[in-house]
């Protein structure tokens, strides 16, 4: 049913209005109903839509198998215009998203409210568009085939708040290095600033960009020590393939399981005994042109962006994130290569 204004959960979002249909009556729009505004930041493109509260089924695990079914009821989701879709800028068979943000209304709180469980979710993505992720809420342990527990294998550090952006997600760089060598880059620009001027600086974690964002000096200053690094090891260079930067000769490239052999990334976090985010090849360059030419998987990041690193998803394939909204921490394995495991790999048959 559709939520009505000034409701209790219509509430719960922000901010929420009040609809006026200037047409029939339909799932998009109901008069007098909550109508929070949505919005597809792939495509920069916003509208508003219809509060409705259903019985939500989702699927149960004991984090080694599929099990049953359990139903939630009164979870609210919002109905809106096709619009937000359109263009080519969801995958094929994408009908709609789900918020796995701070905010009260979003996945998270909802199923740890309504089902009892601790305000923690753990995703896996994939590194193929026909690769199968997998997306943890609550505690339990998280097993791949074909047996492998990676539930104690995370490293943590802590997430940050930042009052313009109360829902999303931050993390504090420390700094960078590219195969041992310490970037010279200005510290200053990872940490999160007042937001009156043009850069707020600090680092956020997206699900809506594919490729790290860097602000131009860091991009610049990685660019050229990971090249630097990448001619060291018999690496050459080839011609920029757009939107990429800093290419190279693929044919001399060579592969190991953790992807492309390839100068390190390492980002320095904050957190006790030695925070490290490693990443490898297989997050660090992308191949293009049949493979004939690879690519330093970062870009500069876009006019309108604030943030001085966004972390995008094809840094975060075949790794465990695990969020935890009571403790605002994040746990993180930056690979799961290394043990011969990918996020395609837990057990989808249910036991039940």
């Amino acid at each position: 049913m559709a939520s009505v204004c000034n409701s209790l959960i219509c509430d719960g979002g922000a901010p929420p209005g009040c609809s006026t249909c200037y047409g029939p009556p339909s799932p998009v729009c109901q008069n007098s109903s909550c109508s929070p505004p949505i919005s597809n930041s792939a495509i920069s493109t916003s509208t508003t839509s219809t509060l409705w509260t259903d019985t939500f089924p989702v699927l149960s695990t004991d984090g080694r198998n599929p099990g049953s079914i359990v139903d939630v009821p009164n979870f609210p989701f919002a109905c809106a215009d096709d619009l937000l879709i359109r263009n080519n800028s969801v995958p094929a068979g994408v009908v709609g998203d789900a918020a796995l943000s701070q905010a009260k209304i979003a996945l998270p709180s909802q199923l740890a409210a309504k089902l009892s469980l601790k305000r923690k979710f753990t995703y896996c993505l994939p590194a193929t568009s026909n690769g199968k992720g997998v997306l943890f809420f609550g505690d339990s342990p998280i097993v791949f085939l074909p047996n492998i527990d990676f539930s104690n294998s995370f490293q943590y550090t802590p997430l940050l708040t930042d009052p313009s952006q109360p829902d999303s997600y931050m993390i504090d760089i420390t700094g960078i290095s590219v195969d041992g060598v310490k970037l010279n880059i200005d510290l200053n620009l990872l940490k999160i600033k007042d937001g009156t001027g043009s850069t707020v600086g600090g680092t956020i974690i997206t699900s809506t960009e594919r490729y790290t964002q860097l602000e131009s000096s860091i991009y610049d200053e990685l660019a050229r020590e990971f090249k630097a690094a990448a001619h060291a090891r018999g690496i050459k260079d080839a011609p920029a393939v757009s939107p990429f930067d800093t290419c190279f000769d693929g044919s001399t490239v060579s592969g190991t399981r953790l992807g492309a052999a390839v100068p390190e990334i390492d980002l320095s976090l904050k957190g006790s005994g030695g925070v490290v985010w490693r990443i490898f090849g297989a997050n660090s360059v992308v191949s293009v042109q049949d493979d004939k030419v690879v690519c330093l998987a970062f870009l500069r990041r876009k006019q309108y962006e604030t943030r001085a690193v966004v972390v995008g998803t094809f840094q975060q394939q075949d790794a465990l994130m695990q969020f935890d909204l009571a403790t605002s921490r994040l746990g993180f394995l930056s690979s799961l290569l290394g043990s011969m495991a990918t996020c395609s790999d837990f057990n989808f048959t249910s036991s039940v």
